[in-house]
């Protein structure tokens, strides 16, 4: 669920610090982690679920995780007046994923920084949770933003 309308509606300086919301649904197939394996992690074990895990499907590696992460951010974030992505800092991974789960996105905007009047960088704290609310993983992002355009 979304807090702020899609732009053009919103801009750099309707940012709310503090202020966080959730996005996203990405389902882990085994397919897909078949597939990722094949692909981009092939030096990777395809592990079956652990112990505990009964009826888990194998476990995704923390690069598709990721990956998962930076579809779900693009999908929420397509149409904001994003100019560049300035760096990701603090990533940290707290827990396996397996097949049949499915994770969501929570964004905390933490500061704004004013550059000049035409943008500002935005600092921001992604944490990717289960569908059980815990958290799997987590980042930090620095993005330059668009400001509202002067009207003439």
């Amino acid at each position: 669920m979304s807090i702020l309308p899609k732009q053009p509606g919103w801009w750099f300086e309707d940012i709310i610090v503090g202020r966080s919301y959730d996005f996203g649904a990405a389902k882990v197939t085994a397919d897909d982690i078949a597939l990722f394996h094949e692909r981009f992690a092939p030096n990777l074990p395809l592990k079956a679920s652990e112990k505990g895990r009964e009826g888990a499907g194998p476990r995704a590696a923390e690069s598709h995780v990721y990956a998962l992460w930076r579809r779900m951010l693009w999908e929420e974030t397509r149409e904001w007046p994003v100019l560049q992505r300035l760096g990701q800092d603090a990533l940290r991974y707290y827990k396996a994923v397996y097949a049949g789960e499915e994770l969501s996105v929570r964004l905390t905007f933490l500061a704004t920084e004013d550059r000049n009047d035409r943008e500002g960088v935005l600092t921001a704290s992604h944490e990717v949770q289960d569908q059980d609310g815990l958290l799997v993983m987590s980042v930090m992002t620095r993005t330059l933003m668009a400001k509202r355009p002067p009207r003439d």
